[in-house]
């Protein structure tokens, strides 16, 4: 079942949050656990968005974080339109933010966009240099697209600014694995596994303190 958080901006446009319900163990997913993070977000702020614009900075980063969230919230229920209405919304506040470049980045290559995430993503990581998030997506681009090299750099770029990343390490195994480097990729798989298996499970955080 699906239920949702409604957001109403001035211009009359709802959206509704997706509040995903696992219907196998009835566990509550990522999602919805996000969504109900969204919900006691947006509850704080009540300010209208003339009163936003006169406020401390650290209110527009704090829309900002939400909008993103958002955004991804929707990309993962494969509803487009309104995670680009939300990215929009973000960038509308800081257009050239590593975050929101990010987040187009996303939603690029979720619409099979993939040389334009490539270079979203390098942008962003042009404004954020150690966003490890970032270089993990960048690396699978890159793969993606044949540059198998240039995506183990980048890829191995990322394990070493964090090398507790299992992500990038998995996405560094696969590459290596393409390249026929068979041991280096195991390695690096074994890695992963070990690194996931005693990591603690976030269902989500603010984006822009993973990237």
């Amino acid at each position: 079942s699906f239920e949702g958080l409604t957001v109403k901006k001035q211009n009359g446009i709802h959206l509704t949050l997706p509040d995903a319900h696992d219907a196998d163990s009835g566990s509550r997913r990522a999602s919805s656990i996000a969504a109900s993070r969204l919900e006691e977000a947006m509850s704080e702020l009540t300010l209208t968005t003339s009163v936003l614009k006169q406020g401390p900075m650290q209110l527009w980063t704090t829309l900002e974080q939400i909008w993103l969230q958002a955004a991804e919230l929707f990309m993962e229920q494969r509803q487009l339109k309104e995670a680009g209405f939300c990215i929009q919304e973000a960038a509308g506040l800081f257009p050239t933010s590593h975050s929101v470049l990010y987040m187009r980045g996303r939603l690029a290559e979720v619409k099979g966009s993939f040389e334009e995430a490539k270079q979203l993503y390098k942008e962003a990581l042009t404004v954020n240099p150690d966003g490890v998030r970032i270089m993990h997506s960048l690396g699978l681009m890159l793969s993606q697209l044949g540059h198998k090299s240039l995506a183990q750099k980048v890829l191995r770029d990322a394990v070493e600014r964090q090398s507790t990343f299992h992500e990038a390490w998995q996405g560094l195994g696969e590459v290596l694995q393409d390249q026929g480097q068979n041991e280096a990729a195991v390695d690096c798989f074994l890695t992963a596994l070990e690194l996931e298996a005693s990591s603690p499970v976030l269902p989500f955080s603010i984006i822009a303190r993973e990237l």
